[in-house]
């Protein structure tokens, strides 16, 4: 009895506290401003308290092509055309002519999109000046409600509509028209695509335009989002005189809320053609929305799916390192429509290997479905999340574009916008609740059997290759019942970069560039280092070099290794560090270095946060002085360059660029043009490290550029330890492979 009463009293607390945890609101970031007008306008302003004197503006409009009749197609977007194209204040093209002359850039700064479900208008404008700001909000306002519609403006805007919709009816709108159907099967998107149809395009009348406008432009399905430098308080008086006063037009059109259909069978599309360049295997199930972040429940629900899609993609990478039987791969769940979300994934294959590429890719996946991710996957995650998380107070400095994407969806879902520090704490809380077993059943409810399109496309003339759907079908039930075993992936780690530090070396000479605040520090190997002081971005550094070389100083024989030899030597890891050992033993760690080999220059570029400064000079001298190669990498990387000269001959656009690089003397300048015979027999295993030491083999005459938040005398250490011990002496960086 005791037991039970026991039992039953833990039982309770159980729930109690999940009934709490569920029904806990999260806060709403105190600095955001937000209000509805009496109208149903909405608008949300967040302070920009960065030194950028700028503010971001996007208009939200809750209609898009799902919302046009049978006679408007295409109209949703032709609307969004013509706000550039004059309104009531601002006739003819005034508007671009006045935001031009504040420096704002047509395509950059001043932009629009048009989807299925919304509207969007997009302006960036130099704020110092209240009254440049208000000018802005005063055109948004014409653009939400006084649009002209001049009947010269709409004919010269159709032909310019036509010609994107005749841009858009290549490869691309093809290879859309076999696959949407699949997808938005018996559902409206099938028959709503925001670019419309010709023949109403061509011949629809004005009233029919102004129409849409009229019916969807209206208060209460809009919103406003403004992160801006000036004071957001200021801001929302403007807002409320511009946008106060419109009045939603009757009757109201009741905006129906549209999702995809749902069906039980897997549904496949086998498609060819001749322009066709990859061999695509892809498949989209469809699923409910994920629901808006509210809650603390919502919010864990939500770290749960973006920490799948994470472990998805990194173990996708892995396994592209160990396994060359299709070129990538991947899998992730997204909400790309409003009310459905998405579980896709998919292989792009190669010539000869189609059927194997999709039987090993399925099986991979099969094996990821029933086993989920290891307890090293997932901790390797979290720790490399946390310390993210750790060093984000570092770098306060506002990125508008994400915070008006934030905003965006908390006009669209309803979302909270949570504080940044409140949020980053949350994640830290609700890490240490994840595990193996509730990531495996939250990926299974993802990618269950039924409701999913499978595509597979392919250039006409591998047609005889291209599996059927009975084959497909097939691959799909031998997977399942295929004997897998659990991932494992044992990784052997060294304990330190560097088993021994290199012998320093000195700066001899220092001087100061007053003109542009530039420190020059002379090495004692011949290299030369400058120093740029710049906190915009709190205790980052970046550090870039580069010195005249390049494939061109190489011996001709070795041009074709030259040129592969960055990615094979950038992807193999270095020293006793595999690329996976490399990985893991930087889990969490700001620091990296990437080497490069360009045809006249050599160089880097490297990077981290103050408290891995060490790391980053300790990996520049540990791939400087030790590149490897990885035998596997090399023969994928050079599997999938001689698939790509192989396929150039059949790509229009390559031949044609071809011909133009050889008429003005300039092809053989990269992998992308070289050829099938070139590639098979000068690219060498044995040549890739010796051409690597032989443009690396010295640090004479190499310019280091460091800029960030740091400090000299610091840094003077850890050059004089690391740069300056890199090795000098005689390199060859005069041209003697022929200019072509």
């Amino acid at each position: 009895m005791d037991i039970l009463k026991k039992t039953i009293g833990i039982f309770s607390v159980l729930l109690v506290s999940f009934i709490q945890l569920k029904a806990q609101d999260l806060k709403q970031d105190p600095k955001l401003v937000r209000g509805k007008l009496k109208n149903g306008f909405q608008y949300f302003i967040y302070p920009n308290n960065t030194n950028n004197q700028q503010t971001a503006i996007q208009l939200f409009v809750n209609a898009g092509s799902l919302q046009e009749e049978d006679d408007q197609l295409g109209l949703a977007h032709f609307v969004e055309h013509m706000a550039f194209n004059g309104s009531k204040h601002y006739p003819k093209n005034e508007v671009i002519t006045y935001l031009e002359s504040l420096g704002v850039k047509f395509g950059a700064d001043l932009n629009a999109h048009t989807s299925y479900d919304e509207t969007v208008y997009k302006i960036t404008i130099d704020s110092k000046s209240k009254e440049n700001l208000e000018k802005a909000l005063d055109i948004v306002s014409d653009w939400a409600f006084n649009l002209s519609f001049d009947s010269l403006e709409i004919e010269k805007e159709r032909g310019i509509i036509i010609e994107e919709w005749r841009t858009k009816e290549g490869l691309s709108a093809r290879l859309s028209d076999q696959t949407l159907p699949l997808i938005f099967s018996h559902s409206r998107y099938g028959i709503r695509k925001p670019i419309g149809t010709l023949d109403i395009l061509r011949n629809f009348r004005r009233p029919t335009l102004v129409d849409f406008y009229q019916k969807w432009y209206r208060p209460n399905l809009m919103g406003l989002a403004v992160v801006t430098n000036q004071d957001p308080k200021a801001v929302e008086k403007m807002i409320k005189k511009l946008f106060g006063k419109a009045k939603n037009r009757k009757p109201e059109a009741k905006r129906i809320s549209y999702s995809l259909a749902n069906h039980t069978d897997t549904l496949f599309n086998i498609y060819t053609d001749k322009e066709a360049n990859s061999i695509d295997f892809s498949y989209i199930g469809i699923l409910p929305a994920s629901k808006a972040v509210k809650t603390e429940a919502d919010f864990f629900e939500n770290l749960k799916r973006s920490t799948v899609n994470a472990l998805l993609k990194k173990r996708f990478d892995r396994i592209a390192q160990l396994d060359d039987s299709y070129k990538s791969a991947s899998m992730s769940v997204s909400d790309l429509l409003l009310n459905n979300g998405l579980s896709v994934g998919g292989a792009t294959l190669y010539e000869g290997q189609i059927k194997s590429g999709i039987s090993k890719y399925l099986k991979e996946r099969e094996r990821i479905l029933r086993y989920g991710f290891t307890s090293s996957e997932l901790s390797d995650y979290r720790e490399q999340y946390k310390r993210q998380l750790q060093r984000a107070p570092e770098n306060k400095e506002l990125n508008a574009n994400m915070m008006l994407s934030q905003l965006k969806d908390v006009f669209f879902t309803g979302q909270i916008l949570m504080d940044k520090e409140a949020r980053n704490g949350q994640i830290l809380r609700d890490l240490d609740r994840l595990d193996s077993l509730n990531l495996l059943h939250h990926l299974q409810g993802y990618f269950k059997p039924g409701n999913t399109a499978v595509m597979l496309t392919a250039p006409e003339r591998l047609m005889a290759e291209v599996p059927n759907e009975s084959v497909l079908r097939q691959l799909f039930a031998e997977s399942a019942q295929a004997d897998l075993k659990k991932w494992t992936d044992h990784i052997e780690i060294p304990q330190q970069l560097l088993s021994d530090l290199p012998i320093s070396g000195k700066v001899i000479q220092k001087k100061l560039i007053n003109e542009v605040g530039v420190t020059e520090w002379q090495l004692s190997n011949g290299a030369r280092f400058f120093l740029k002081k710049n906190d915009s971005r709190k205790n980052h550094i970046q550090l870039t070099a580069f010195r005249k070389g390049g494939f061109i100083a190489m011996d001709s024989s070795d041009y074709v290794n030259a040129v592969y030899a960055k990615n094979i030597i950038g992807a193999s890891g270095a020293g006793a560090f595999t690329r996976a050992a490399l990985t893991k033993f930087l889990n969490g760690n700001s620091a990296s270095a990437t080497f490069m080999i360009a045809p006249n220059r050599e160089g880097l570029s490297a990077s981290a946060n103050q408290k891995d400064i060490k790391s980053m000079f300790e990996l520049i001298y540990l791939k400087w002085t030790q590149p490897r190669v990885d035998e596997k990498i090399f023969g994928s990387i050079k599997k999938q360059g001689l698939d790509a000269a192989r396929n150039k001959k059949f790509n229009v656009m390559d031949a044609y660029n071809q011909a133009i690089n050889k008429a003005i003397g300039a092809d053989d300048l990269d992998e992308n043009t070289l050829s099938v015979e070139r590639i098979e027999k000068d690219l060498q295993i044995d040549r890739i490290v010796p051409v690597f030491k032989e443009r690396f083999h010295s640090a004479k005459d190499f310019d280091f550029v460091l800029v960030g938040d740091f400090d000299i005398d610091s840094i003077q250490a850890f050059v004089e330890q690391y740069i300056a011990a890199l090795p000098t002496g005689y390199y060859r960086s005069e041209q003697r492979i022929p200019a072509y």
